[in-house]
Protein backbone atom coordinates (compact mmCIF):
# COMPACT_ATOMS: atom_id res chain seq x y z
CA UNK A 1 0.00 0.00 0.00
CA UNK A 2 1.38 3.43 -0.97
CA UNK A 3 1.16 6.73 0.92
CA UNK A 4 1.73 10.33 -0.10
CA UNK A 5 5.13 10.94 1.50
CA UNK A 6 5.41 14.44 0.01
CA UNK A 7 2.23 15.68 1.67
CA UNK A 8 3.25 14.18 5.00
CA UNK A 9 6.65 15.89 4.83
CA UNK A 10 5.04 19.23 3.99
CA UNK A 11 2.65 19.22 6.95
CA UNK A 12 5.34 17.92 9.30
CA UNK A 13 7.60 20.86 8.39
CA UNK A 14 4.72 23.32 8.85
CA UNK A 15 4.02 21.98 12.32
CA UNK A 16 7.70 21.92 13.36
CA UNK A 17 8.40 25.51 12.27
CA UNK A 18 5.17 26.76 13.85
CA UNK A 19 6.12 25.15 17.16
CA UNK A 20 9.62 26.65 17.03
CA UNK A 21 8.42 30.19 16.23
CA UNK A 22 5.52 30.29 18.66
CA UNK A 23 7.22 28.47 21.56
CA UNK A 24 4.03 28.65 23.63
CA UNK A 25 2.89 26.45 26.48
CA UNK A 26 -0.53 24.86 26.49
CA UNK A 27 -1.73 27.23 29.18
CA UNK A 28 -0.56 30.25 27.17
CA UNK A 29 -2.45 28.97 24.12
CA UNK A 30 -5.57 28.46 26.23
CA UNK A 31 -5.27 32.04 27.48
CA UNK A 32 -5.01 33.27 23.90
CA UNK A 33 -8.07 31.28 22.82
CA UNK A 34 -10.11 32.80 25.67
CA UNK A 35 -9.34 36.43 24.74
CA UNK A 36 -12.53 37.18 22.72
CA UNK A 37 -14.77 35.77 25.46
CA UNK A 38 -13.25 37.81 28.28
CA UNK A 39 -12.85 40.94 26.11
CA UNK A 40 -16.62 41.00 25.67
CA UNK A 41 -17.06 40.54 29.44
CA UNK A 42 -14.77 43.49 30.15
CA UNK A 43 -16.32 45.94 27.68
CA UNK A 44 -19.97 44.90 28.02
CA UNK A 45 -20.51 43.20 31.41
CA UNK A 46 -23.94 41.61 31.69
CA UNK A 47 -23.94 40.48 35.34
CA UNK A 48 -22.14 40.92 38.65
CA UNK A 49 -19.46 38.30 37.98
CA UNK A 50 -18.37 39.46 34.51
CA UNK A 51 -16.03 42.30 35.56
CA UNK A 52 -14.36 40.24 38.31
CA UNK A 53 -13.84 37.23 36.03
CA UNK A 54 -12.52 39.42 33.21
CA UNK A 55 -10.12 41.23 35.58
CA UNK A 56 -8.70 37.93 36.89
CA UNK A 57 -8.21 36.67 33.34
CA UNK A 58 -6.47 39.79 32.02
CA UNK A 59 -4.13 40.07 35.02
CA UNK A 60 -3.03 36.47 34.40
CA UNK A 61 -2.76 37.07 30.66
CA UNK A 62 -0.74 40.26 31.28
CA UNK A 63 1.74 38.35 33.47
CA UNK A 64 2.08 35.67 30.80
CA UNK A 65 2.55 38.25 28.03
CA UNK A 66 5.18 40.10 30.09
CA UNK A 67 7.17 36.90 30.63
CA UNK A 68 7.22 36.30 26.86
CA UNK A 69 7.85 39.99 25.95
CA UNK A 70 4.75 39.99 23.71
CA UNK A 71 4.21 43.76 23.44
CA UNK A 72 1.02 43.55 21.39
CA UNK A 73 -0.62 41.38 24.06
CA UNK A 74 0.75 43.57 26.87
CA UNK A 75 -0.89 46.67 25.35
CA UNK A 76 -4.15 44.79 24.78
CA UNK A 77 -4.19 43.53 28.39
CA UNK A 78 -3.46 47.00 29.81
CA UNK A 79 -6.41 48.43 27.89
CA UNK A 80 -8.86 45.92 29.33
CA UNK A 81 -7.40 46.17 32.84
CA UNK A 82 -7.73 49.98 32.66
CA UNK A 83 -11.32 49.69 31.33
CA UNK A 84 -12.34 47.34 34.14
CA UNK A 85 -10.85 49.68 36.79
CA UNK A 86 -12.78 52.55 35.21
CA UNK A 87 -16.09 50.68 35.33
CA UNK A 88 -15.45 49.84 38.99
CA UNK A 89 -14.78 53.51 39.81
CA UNK A 90 -11.05 52.96 40.55
CA UNK A 91 -9.95 55.96 38.47
CA UNK A 92 -6.36 56.17 39.76
CA UNK A 93 -5.70 52.48 38.99
CA UNK A 94 -7.36 52.93 35.59
CA UNK A 95 -5.21 55.96 34.84
CA UNK A 96 -2.00 54.17 35.88
CA UNK A 97 -2.66 51.26 33.51
CA UNK A 98 -3.51 53.58 30.60
CA UNK A 99 -0.43 55.77 31.14
CA UNK A 100 1.80 52.69 31.33
CA UNK A 101 0.51 51.64 27.92
CA UNK A 102 1.05 55.09 26.39
CA UNK A 103 4.66 55.13 27.64
CA UNK A 104 5.20 51.78 25.91
CA UNK A 105 3.73 53.22 22.71
CA UNK A 106 5.97 56.29 22.95
CA UNK A 107 9.03 54.13 23.43
CA UNK A 108 8.39 51.72 20.57
CA UNK A 109 8.76 52.91 16.98
CA UNK A 110 6.69 50.10 15.47
CA UNK A 111 3.73 50.13 17.84
CA UNK A 112 4.01 53.88 18.43
CA UNK A 113 2.53 54.44 14.96
CA UNK A 114 -0.55 52.38 15.78
CA UNK A 115 -3.27 55.07 15.82
CA UNK A 116 -5.99 52.61 16.78
CA UNK A 117 -4.20 51.82 20.05
CA UNK A 118 -3.60 55.50 20.77
CA UNK A 119 -7.25 56.32 20.10
CA UNK A 120 -8.36 53.68 22.58
CA UNK A 121 -6.07 54.87 25.38
CA UNK A 122 -6.65 58.59 24.74
CA UNK A 123 -10.41 58.02 24.82
CA UNK A 124 -10.14 56.06 28.07
CA UNK A 125 -7.99 58.75 29.71
CA UNK A 126 -10.40 61.42 28.50
CA UNK A 127 -13.27 59.60 30.21
CA UNK A 128 -11.21 59.22 33.41
CA UNK A 129 -10.42 62.94 33.57
CA UNK A 130 -14.02 63.70 32.78
CA UNK A 131 -15.06 61.76 35.87
CA UNK A 132 -12.37 63.62 37.85
CA UNK A 133 -13.75 66.98 36.60
CA UNK A 134 -10.61 67.90 34.65
CA UNK A 135 -12.48 69.24 31.65
CA UNK A 136 -9.52 70.89 29.92
CA UNK A 137 -7.38 67.74 29.92
CA UNK A 138 -10.32 65.62 28.89
CA UNK A 139 -11.08 67.92 25.93
CA UNK A 140 -7.40 67.93 24.98
CA UNK A 141 -7.36 64.13 24.78
CA UNK A 142 -10.62 63.92 22.82
CA UNK A 143 -9.28 66.49 20.33
CA UNK A 144 -6.20 64.28 19.88
CA UNK A 145 -8.49 61.34 19.11
CA UNK A 146 -10.37 63.37 16.46
CA UNK A 147 -7.05 64.27 14.80
CA UNK A 148 -6.16 60.62 14.19
CA UNK A 149 -9.68 59.26 13.63
CA UNK A 150 -10.57 58.10 10.12
CA UNK A 151 -13.90 56.26 10.54
CA UNK A 152 -17.49 57.18 11.35
CA UNK A 153 -17.91 55.09 14.50
CA UNK A 154 -14.85 56.50 16.28
CA UNK A 155 -15.81 60.06 15.33
CA UNK A 156 -19.36 59.59 16.63
CA UNK A 157 -18.08 58.21 19.95
CA UNK A 158 -15.71 61.17 20.40
CA UNK A 159 -18.48 63.71 19.69
CA UNK A 160 -20.63 61.90 22.24
CA UNK A 161 -17.85 62.01 24.85
CA UNK A 162 -17.20 65.73 24.27
CA UNK A 163 -20.93 66.34 24.64
CA UNK A 164 -20.82 64.67 28.07
CA UNK A 165 -18.08 67.10 29.12
CA UNK A 166 -20.14 70.13 28.15
CA UNK A 167 -23.18 68.63 29.85
CA UNK A 168 -21.24 68.25 33.11
CA UNK A 169 -20.23 71.94 32.83
CA UNK A 170 -23.91 72.75 32.24
CA UNK A 171 -23.19 74.11 28.79
CA UNK A 172 -26.14 72.30 27.23
CA UNK A 173 -26.14 74.05 23.86
CA UNK A 174 -22.55 73.04 23.15
CA UNK A 175 -23.43 69.55 24.35
CA UNK A 176 -26.34 69.45 21.87
CA UNK A 177 -24.14 70.70 18.99
CA UNK A 178 -21.62 67.87 19.55
CA UNK A 179 -24.39 65.25 19.74
CA UNK A 180 -25.99 66.54 16.54
CA UNK A 181 -22.66 65.93 14.78
CA UNK A 182 -22.73 62.36 16.07
CA UNK A 183 -26.44 62.02 15.17
CA UNK A 184 -25.73 63.06 11.55
CA UNK A 185 -23.15 60.26 11.33
CA UNK A 186 -25.38 57.61 12.96
CA UNK A 187 -27.10 56.41 9.71
CA UNK A 188 -23.63 55.21 8.57
CA UNK A 189 -23.11 53.15 11.74
CA UNK A 190 -23.77 49.43 11.95
CA UNK A 191 -23.31 49.14 15.73
CA UNK A 192 -26.81 49.36 17.22
CA UNK A 193 -25.59 50.10 20.75
CA UNK A 194 -23.45 53.04 19.58
CA UNK A 195 -26.48 54.48 17.75
CA UNK A 196 -28.63 53.94 20.87
CA UNK A 197 -26.08 55.78 23.04
CA UNK A 198 -26.13 58.82 20.73
CA UNK A 199 -29.92 58.87 20.42
CA UNK A 200 -30.42 58.48 24.19
CA UNK A 201 -27.95 61.25 25.10
CA UNK A 202 -29.42 63.62 22.50
CA UNK A 203 -32.91 62.93 23.84
CA UNK A 204 -31.73 63.62 27.40
CA UNK A 205 -30.13 66.94 26.35
CA UNK A 206 -33.36 67.97 24.57
CA UNK A 207 -35.31 67.24 27.75
CA UNK A 208 -32.96 69.48 29.76
CA UNK A 209 -33.41 72.25 27.15
CA UNK A 210 -37.22 72.10 27.65
CA UNK A 211 -37.84 70.35 24.32
CA UNK A 212 -39.23 67.50 26.38
CA UNK A 213 -41.58 65.88 23.89
CA UNK A 214 -38.79 65.42 21.34
CA UNK A 215 -36.44 64.29 24.09
CA UNK A 216 -38.84 61.63 25.37
CA UNK A 217 -39.35 60.20 21.86
CA UNK A 218 -35.59 59.84 21.35
CA UNK A 219 -34.97 58.30 24.80
CA UNK A 220 -37.75 55.75 24.32
CA UNK A 221 -36.38 54.91 20.87
CA UNK A 222 -32.94 54.30 22.39
CA UNK A 223 -34.50 52.12 25.11
CA UNK A 224 -36.16 49.93 22.45
CA UNK A 225 -32.84 49.51 20.61
CA UNK A 226 -31.10 48.48 23.83
CA UNK A 227 -33.90 46.12 24.86
CA UNK A 228 -33.61 44.41 21.48
CA UNK A 229 -29.90 43.86 22.15
CA UNK A 230 -30.53 42.88 25.83
CA UNK A 231 -27.47 44.85 26.91
CA UNK A 232 -27.77 45.39 30.66
CA UNK A 233 -25.07 48.08 30.91
CA UNK A 234 -26.70 50.42 28.42
CA UNK A 235 -30.22 49.61 29.69
CA UNK A 236 -29.17 51.03 33.06
CA UNK A 237 -28.35 54.37 31.37
CA UNK A 238 -31.72 54.49 29.58
CA UNK A 239 -33.70 53.91 32.78
CA UNK A 240 -31.53 56.42 34.70
CA UNK A 241 -32.16 59.12 32.06
CA UNK A 242 -35.89 58.42 32.00
CA UNK A 243 -35.99 58.56 35.81
CA UNK A 244 -34.41 62.04 35.70
CA UNK A 245 -36.76 63.11 32.90
CA UNK A 246 -39.91 62.12 34.82
CA UNK A 247 -38.51 63.76 37.96
CA UNK A 248 -38.13 67.02 36.02
CA UNK A 249 -41.77 66.92 34.82
CA UNK A 250 -43.03 66.16 38.36
CA UNK A 251 -44.09 62.62 37.52
CA UNK A 252 -42.65 61.22 40.76
CA UNK A 253 -44.19 57.75 40.47
CA UNK A 254 -42.86 57.27 36.93
CA UNK A 255 -39.47 58.58 38.03
CA UNK A 256 -39.37 56.18 40.97
CA UNK A 257 -40.34 53.19 38.79
CA UNK A 258 -37.54 53.90 36.32
CA UNK A 259 -35.05 54.58 39.14
CA UNK A 260 -35.89 51.21 40.68
CA UNK A 261 -35.31 49.48 37.32
CA UNK A 262 -32.00 51.31 37.01
CA UNK A 263 -31.00 50.14 40.49
CA UNK A 264 -31.91 46.53 39.60
CA UNK A 265 -29.56 46.65 36.58
CA UNK A 266 -26.83 48.31 38.67
CA UNK A 267 -27.09 45.50 41.26
CA UNK A 268 -27.10 42.87 38.53
CA UNK A 269 -23.97 44.29 36.90
CA UNK A 270 -22.47 45.02 40.34
CA UNK A 271 -21.06 48.36 39.19
CA UNK A 272 -20.22 50.69 42.12
CA UNK A 273 -20.69 53.76 39.90
CA UNK A 274 -24.12 52.68 38.71
CA UNK A 275 -25.14 51.67 42.22
CA UNK A 276 -24.09 55.04 43.60
CA UNK A 277 -26.01 56.97 40.93
CA UNK A 278 -29.14 54.79 41.21
CA UNK A 279 -29.26 55.04 45.01
CA UNK A 280 -28.67 58.80 44.73
CA UNK A 281 -31.70 59.14 42.47
CA UNK A 282 -33.87 57.06 44.81
CA UNK A 283 -32.64 59.12 47.79
CA UNK A 284 -33.59 62.32 45.96
CA UNK A 285 -37.06 60.87 45.39
CA UNK A 286 -37.39 59.82 49.04
CA UNK A 287 -39.98 61.53 51.26
CA UNK A 288 -37.43 61.52 54.10
CA UNK A 289 -36.04 65.08 54.52
CA UNK A 290 -32.82 63.86 56.19
CA UNK A 291 -32.12 61.44 53.35
CA UNK A 292 -32.47 64.22 50.77
CA UNK A 293 -30.28 66.55 52.81
CA UNK A 294 -27.60 63.88 53.10
CA UNK A 295 -27.71 63.38 49.33
CA UNK A 296 -27.09 67.08 48.73
CA UNK A 297 -24.14 67.27 51.12
CA UNK A 298 -22.63 64.00 49.85
CA UNK A 299 -22.74 65.23 46.25
CA UNK A 300 -21.00 68.45 47.27
CA UNK A 301 -18.19 66.59 49.08
CA UNK A 302 -17.75 64.11 46.19
CA UNK A 303 -17.42 66.89 43.63
CA UNK A 304 -14.89 68.72 45.79
CA UNK A 305 -12.78 65.57 46.14
CA UNK A 306 -12.81 64.99 42.38
CA UNK A 307 -11.80 68.57 41.62
CA UNK A 308 -8.96 68.40 44.14
CA UNK A 309 -7.71 65.12 42.71
CA UNK A 310 -7.83 66.49 39.14
CA UNK A 311 -5.03 69.03 39.78
CA UNK A 312 -2.35 66.34 39.39
CA UNK A 313 -4.32 64.16 36.98
CA UNK A 314 -2.15 64.36 33.87
CA UNK A 315 1.20 65.35 35.39
CA UNK A 316 2.38 61.75 35.17
CA UNK A 317 2.05 61.81 31.42
CA UNK A 318 3.24 65.40 30.88
CA UNK A 319 6.45 64.67 32.86
CA UNK A 320 7.10 61.19 31.56
CA UNK A 321 9.76 62.14 28.97
CA UNK A 322 12.76 61.57 31.23
CA UNK A 323 11.34 58.23 32.39
CA UNK A 324 10.94 57.21 28.78
CA UNK A 325 14.61 57.88 28.10
CA UNK A 326 15.56 55.75 31.08
CA UNK A 327 13.66 52.87 29.53
CA UNK A 328 15.01 53.45 26.00
CA UNK A 329 17.82 50.90 26.27
CA UNK A 330 15.48 48.19 27.49
CA UNK A 331 12.93 48.95 24.77
CA UNK A 332 15.61 48.81 22.06
CA UNK A 333 16.57 45.36 23.29
CA UNK A 334 12.92 44.30 23.07
CA UNK A 335 12.76 45.72 19.54
CA UNK A 336 15.80 43.67 18.56
CA UNK A 337 14.17 40.53 19.92
CA UNK A 338 11.05 41.38 17.96
CA UNK A 339 13.08 41.83 14.76
CA UNK A 340 14.77 38.48 15.35
CA UNK A 341 11.41 36.77 15.70
CA UNK A 342 10.18 38.50 12.55
CA UNK A 343 13.30 37.31 10.70
CA UNK A 344 12.69 33.73 11.85
CA UNK A 345 9.06 33.91 10.79
CA UNK A 346 10.03 35.39 7.41
CA UNK A 347 12.63 32.63 6.88
CA UNK A 348 10.08 29.99 7.84
CA UNK A 349 7.54 31.52 5.48
CA UNK A 350 10.01 31.55 2.57
CA UNK A 351 10.96 27.93 3.30
CA UNK A 352 7.32 26.83 3.40
CA UNK A 353 6.55 28.80 0.26
CA UNK A 354 9.47 27.14 -1.54
CA UNK A 355 8.29 23.68 -0.47
CA UNK A 356 4.76 24.49 -1.56
CA UNK A 357 5.92 25.72 -4.99
CA UNK A 358 8.10 22.61 -5.38
CA UNK A 359 5.21 20.23 -4.76
CA UNK A 360 2.90 22.37 -6.91
CA UNK A 361 5.29 22.21 -9.85
CA UNK A 362 5.87 18.51 -9.27
CA UNK A 363 2.13 17.88 -9.28
CA UNK A 364 1.73 19.96 -12.44
CA UNK A 365 4.55 18.05 -14.14
CA UNK A 366 3.01 14.71 -13.16
CA UNK A 367 -0.37 15.74 -14.57
CA UNK A 368 1.25 16.91 -17.81
CA UNK A 369 3.13 13.61 -18.07
CA UNK A 370 -0.07 11.62 -17.54
CA UNK A 371 -1.82 13.71 -20.17
CA UNK A 372 1.02 13.05 -22.61
CA UNK A 373 0.68 9.30 -22.02
CA UNK A 374 -3.07 9.45 -22.67
CA UNK A 375 -2.57 11.54 -25.79
CA UNK A 376 0.04 9.08 -27.07
CA UNK A 377 -2.22 6.08 -26.35
CA UNK A 378 -5.13 7.78 -28.12
CA UNK A 379 -2.97 8.66 -31.13
CA UNK A 380 -1.60 5.09 -31.44
CA UNK A 381 -5.09 3.69 -31.01
CA UNK A 382 -6.40 5.92 -33.78
CA UNK A 383 -3.55 4.96 -36.07
CA UNK A 384 -4.15 1.24 -35.46
CA UNK A 385 -7.84 1.69 -36.19
CA UNK A 386 -7.57 4.04 -39.16
CA UNK A 387 -4.51 2.56 -40.89
CA UNK A 388 -4.06 -1.07 -39.91
CA UNK A 389 -7.60 -2.27 -39.14
CA UNK A 390 -9.15 -0.45 -42.09
CA UNK A 391 -6.48 -1.75 -44.48
CA UNK A 392 -7.04 -5.31 -43.26
CA UNK A 393 -10.79 -4.88 -43.67
CA UNK A 394 -10.39 -3.58 -47.23
CA UNK A 395 -8.07 -6.44 -48.08
CA UNK A 396 -10.62 -8.92 -46.69
CA UNK A 397 -13.30 -7.35 -48.89
CA UNK A 398 -11.16 -7.80 -52.00
CA UNK A 399 -10.41 -11.43 -51.16
CA UNK A 400 -14.10 -12.21 -50.70
CA UNK A 401 -14.69 -11.17 -54.32
CA UNK A 402 -11.96 -13.54 -55.56
CA UNK A 403 -12.29 -17.36 -55.75
CA UNK A 404 -10.00 -18.90 -53.12
CA UNK A 405 -9.20 -22.55 -52.59
CA UNK A 406 -8.17 -21.99 -48.95
CA UNK A 407 -11.17 -20.76 -46.94
CA UNK A 408 -9.08 -20.60 -43.74
CA UNK A 409 -7.17 -17.61 -45.12
CA UNK A 410 -10.19 -15.31 -44.75
CA UNK A 411 -10.85 -16.68 -41.25
CA UNK A 412 -7.25 -15.90 -40.23
CA UNK A 413 -7.56 -12.40 -41.61
CA UNK A 414 -10.83 -12.03 -39.69
CA UNK A 415 -8.99 -12.95 -36.47
CA UNK A 416 -6.23 -10.42 -37.24
CA UNK A 417 -8.86 -7.74 -37.86
CA UNK A 418 -10.68 -8.53 -34.59
CA UNK A 419 -7.46 -8.44 -32.56
CA UNK A 420 -6.42 -5.15 -34.15
CA UNK A 421 -9.84 -3.64 -33.40
CA UNK A 422 -9.69 -4.88 -29.79
CA UNK A 423 -6.22 -3.36 -29.25
CA UNK A 424 -7.49 -0.05 -30.62
CA UNK A 425 -10.50 -0.18 -28.32
CA UNK A 426 -8.39 -1.04 -25.26
CA UNK A 427 -6.19 2.04 -25.61
CA UNK A 428 -8.50 4.46 -27.30
CA UNK A 429 -11.03 5.64 -24.70
CA UNK A 430 -12.11 9.22 -25.36
CA UNK A 431 -14.76 10.79 -23.15
CA UNK A 432 -17.84 11.78 -25.09
CA UNK A 433 -21.23 13.19 -24.14
CA UNK A 434 -22.37 10.09 -22.21
CA UNK A 435 -22.47 10.07 -18.41
CA UNK A 436 -19.47 8.31 -16.91
CA UNK A 437 -21.85 6.02 -15.02
CA UNK A 438 -23.12 4.74 -18.40
CA UNK A 439 -19.57 4.47 -19.77
CA UNK A 440 -18.71 2.07 -16.91
CA UNK A 441 -21.89 0.07 -17.58
CA UNK A 442 -20.91 -0.29 -21.24
CA UNK A 443 -17.37 -1.34 -20.28
CA UNK A 444 -18.68 -4.05 -17.94
CA UNK A 445 -21.15 -5.33 -20.52
CA UNK A 446 -18.45 -5.49 -23.20
CA UNK A 447 -16.52 -8.04 -21.12
CA UNK A 448 -19.57 -10.14 -20.24
CA UNK A 449 -20.26 -13.20 -22.36
CA UNK A 450 -21.78 -16.70 -22.11
CA UNK A 451 -18.92 -17.98 -19.94
CA UNK A 452 -18.23 -14.88 -17.76
CA UNK A 453 -20.61 -12.53 -15.93
CA UNK A 454 -19.21 -9.11 -15.00
CA UNK A 455 -21.22 -7.00 -12.53
CA UNK A 456 -20.94 -3.43 -11.18
CA UNK A 457 -22.50 -2.56 -7.79
CA UNK A 458 -22.90 0.98 -6.43
CA UNK A 459 -21.83 2.64 -9.67
CA UNK A 460 -24.85 4.96 -9.60
CA UNK A 461 -24.05 6.11 -6.02
CA UNK A 462 -20.82 7.85 -7.05
CA UNK A 463 -20.92 11.48 -8.21
CA UNK A 464 -18.63 10.85 -11.17
CA UNK A 465 -19.23 14.30 -12.65
CA UNK A 466 -17.43 15.88 -9.67
CA UNK A 467 -14.23 14.09 -10.79
CA UNK A 468 -11.91 15.81 -13.24
CA UNK A 469 -11.79 14.52 -16.82
CA UNK A 470 -8.25 13.20 -16.27
CA UNK A 471 -9.29 11.34 -13.12
CA UNK A 472 -12.27 9.74 -14.90
CA UNK A 473 -10.03 8.69 -17.79
CA UNK A 474 -7.51 7.15 -15.38
CA UNK A 475 -10.21 5.22 -13.52
CA UNK A 476 -11.62 3.94 -16.82
CA UNK A 477 -8.17 2.72 -17.90
CA UNK A 478 -7.64 0.96 -14.55
CA UNK A 479 -11.00 -0.85 -14.69
CA UNK A 480 -10.32 -1.80 -18.31
CA UNK A 481 -6.86 -3.15 -17.43
CA UNK A 482 -8.28 -5.28 -14.61
CA UNK A 483 -10.92 -6.75 -16.93
CA UNK A 484 -8.32 -7.50 -19.64
CA UNK A 485 -6.19 -9.25 -17.03
CA UNK A 486 -9.25 -11.26 -15.96
CA UNK A 487 -10.10 -12.21 -19.53
CA UNK A 488 -6.55 -13.34 -20.33
CA UNK A 489 -5.56 -15.18 -17.15
CA UNK A 490 -8.27 -15.83 -14.56
CA UNK A 491 -10.72 -18.27 -16.24
CA UNK A 492 -13.31 -16.65 -13.95
CA UNK A 493 -17.04 -17.17 -14.34
CA UNK A 494 -17.95 -14.16 -12.17
CA UNK A 495 -16.18 -10.79 -11.75
CA UNK A 496 -17.61 -7.99 -9.56
CA UNK A 497 -16.81 -4.29 -9.19
CA UNK A 498 -18.11 -2.57 -6.03
CA UNK A 499 -18.16 1.25 -5.74
CA UNK A 500 -18.80 3.19 -2.52
CA UNK A 501 -18.05 6.49 -0.78
CA UNK A 502 -16.42 6.71 2.66
CA UNK A 503 -16.20 10.34 3.74
CA UNK A 504 -14.30 12.21 1.03
CA UNK A 505 -12.76 9.02 -0.40
CA UNK A 506 -14.04 6.74 -3.14
CA UNK A 507 -13.36 3.01 -2.70
CA UNK A 508 -13.42 0.63 -5.68
CA UNK A 509 -13.20 -3.10 -5.01
CA UNK A 510 -12.69 -5.77 -7.69
CA UNK A 511 -12.96 -9.54 -7.13
CA UNK A 512 -13.34 -12.64 -9.30
CA UNK A 513 -13.57 -16.38 -8.71
CA UNK A 514 -10.79 -17.25 -11.14
CA UNK A 515 -7.78 -19.49 -10.67
CA UNK A 516 -5.75 -16.83 -8.85
CA UNK A 517 -1.96 -16.86 -8.86
CA UNK A 518 1.22 -16.13 -6.96
CA UNK A 519 1.28 -12.36 -7.23
CA UNK A 520 3.85 -11.31 -9.79
CA UNK A 521 2.90 -7.93 -11.21
CA UNK A 522 2.75 -8.13 -14.96
CA UNK A 523 3.00 -5.06 -17.17
CA UNK A 524 -0.78 -4.67 -16.96
CA UNK A 525 -0.94 -4.73 -13.16
CA UNK A 526 2.09 -2.46 -12.91
CA UNK A 527 0.30 0.01 -15.18
CA UNK A 528 -2.73 -0.17 -12.90
CA UNK A 529 -0.60 0.62 -9.85
CA UNK A 530 1.20 3.51 -11.59
CA UNK A 531 -2.08 5.04 -12.74
CA UNK A 532 -3.59 4.95 -9.23
CA UNK A 533 -0.44 6.48 -7.73
CA UNK A 534 -0.72 9.32 -10.25
CA UNK A 535 -4.04 10.20 -8.57
CA UNK A 536 -2.42 10.12 -5.09
CA UNK A 537 -4.49 7.04 -4.40
CA UNK A 538 -3.59 3.59 -3.05
CA UNK A 539 -4.12 0.08 -4.42
CA UNK A 540 -3.69 -3.37 -2.84
CA UNK A 541 -3.72 -6.79 -4.53
CA UNK A 542 -4.85 -9.98 -2.82
CA UNK A 543 -4.50 -13.28 -4.66
CA UNK A 544 -3.35 -16.88 -4.17
CA UNK A 545 -3.51 -19.91 -6.44
CA UNK A 546 -7.09 -21.29 -6.68
CA UNK A 547 -8.46 -18.51 -4.44
CA UNK A 548 -9.45 -15.91 -6.99
CA UNK A 549 -8.15 -12.37 -7.43
CA UNK A 550 -9.05 -9.26 -5.36
CA UNK A 551 -8.06 -5.62 -5.62
CA UNK A 552 -8.99 -2.58 -3.49
CA UNK A 553 -8.49 0.95 -4.81
CA UNK A 554 -8.83 4.06 -2.59
CA UNK A 555 -8.98 7.47 -4.27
Amino acid sequence: MKSNKGSFLFFYLVFSIYSFVCNQTVSAQQLKDSLPYYSKMALKPQNSADLDNAYTFFIKHYENSTEQNRLSFILNDLYYISSIHFKKGAYTASENSALKAIKLLDGNLDYGKNNQLRKSFYTLLGMIYHEERNTSKSLELFDRVLEITNNAKDSAIVYNNISNLYKEDNDLYKAKDQLLKAYEISPRLTDTLTVARIVDNLGFIYSLLDNRSKGLVLMKSALELRQAKKDTSSLYTSYAHLAQYYYAVDSVKQSENHAIKAQEFADYINSPIYKHDALGMLTKLSSDYNARAYKTINDSITNADKERASKDAFLKYDNSEFKRKALESQLKEEQQKTRTIIAVIAGAFITLLSIFIYFLLKSKHRKEKIQQVYDTESRISKQIHDEVANDVFQFMTKLESEPLSNSHLIDDLQDIYSKTRDISKEHGYTEGDDLFEDVIKDLVLSFSNASTSVLAKGNADIDWESFSKMKRTTIYKVLQELLINMKKHSQASIAVFTFKNEGKKTIITYSDNGVGCDLNKSTGLQNVENRIESLNGTITFDTEPHKGFKTQIII
